[in-house]
This record gives structure tokens, sequence and C-alpha cells, in this order.
């Protein structure tokens, strides 16, 4: 778990560090593998709590065009702002609305795994390339995969061609 102690904290910037196996956490995707490792800082101003912070982990995909298995550090940034009241805490109706999230006044560590876990996982790349192939295409690294129908499209022979005929209202 990824926790930022919060005990005894007064006004102004604080800086942490946290680490935490990718094991340990639930729910992580598949992909990342080692550790995850979370560095920023603290802004505390009276009741409010700003976090900014960097979370970085290796990644071990496979190449959408080589089909090569390659490590790559994700890296995602952490932002996050919290107030601390009891009252609004107990009240269960104000968790989920803004971008504020409650906690007690007595909280002596802010839990932000899930917050982690989240921002990770959506930066990891849609397209998977290796470095060694950033440069190049599918077709030209496997010339041997295409056939003549991917080289020439003739469009009286498409599937689709009887759809080209249907007239459609736009509103």
């Amino acid at each position: 778990m990824l926790k930022v102690s919060i005990l005894g904290m007064e006004d102004g910037d604080h800086t942490f560090n946290a680490e935490s196996v990718v094991s340990a956490i639930q729910d992580m995707f598949p992909e990342f593998t080692g550790v995850i490792s979370v560095s920023g800082t603290v802004k505390k101003q009276g009741k409010r709590l700003m976090l900014n912070a960097e979370a970085s982990c290796n990644a071990h995909l496979i190449c959408d065009v080589s089909g090569e298995e390659f490590d790559q550090e994700i890296k995602a940034p952490i932002n996050a702002h919290y107030r601390l009241d009891t009252q609004l805490f107990s009240l269960s109706k104000y968790q989920d609305e803004g971008n504020e999230m409650i906690l007690r006044d007595d909280e002596e560590e802010i839990d932000i795994t899930e917050e982690v876990r989240q921002e990770l996982a959506i930066h990891l790349p849609m397209k998977r390339v290796a470095p060694a192939y950033a440069d190049t295409t599918f077709e030209a690294l496997h010339p041997e995969l295409l056939d003549e129908t991917n080289k020439v499209v003739d469009d009286a022979d498409s599937p689709f061609a009887a759809l080209k005929h249907l007239n459609i209202q736009k509103n």
C-alpha cells in the first residue's frame, strides 16, 4: 500500500517518497512488474492538503510491430486534493462530490494506492512499440504476410459496396 504520513504536519510544503511492490497492490494490471515508486510534495494550508507527485513503475509489454517482449518505464502524474473535516466525513453524501476528498481531522496518513493504480493504468500506451522498432511499420518488417488484397483495394469487390447506395439522412 502507498501511504503518505500527515501526522503532525504543519502548514507548508513537505516532500515524501513511497514505494510498494506491485504484487502488494490489489487489482494492479498484470503488465506492471517490480516496484512502484512515488515521490512528490504535500502542501498543507489550514485544513486543506494538496498532493502533487509522480508515480513510476516498469511494465513488461509485447511489441505490436515485432511481437517481441520489452520493458518500458511508465510514469504518471498524481494530483489530489484533500480536506480535513470530521463533520463532512461523517456525512457520506459529501464523500464523492467534487474533486476534493474528505478526511477525518485525526487522520494519520493518506492512502494514495488507488489513485496511483488508476493513473498508471491510464498511462499504459495504447500502441506498444519496442524502442528498436519505433520508426518501422509492420508492413516493412513483415512483407511476406501481405497478400494481393491488402495491396490493392477494389471498391467494386468490397463487401461494403452495397452500403454505398443507402440514403442516410443526417439531422
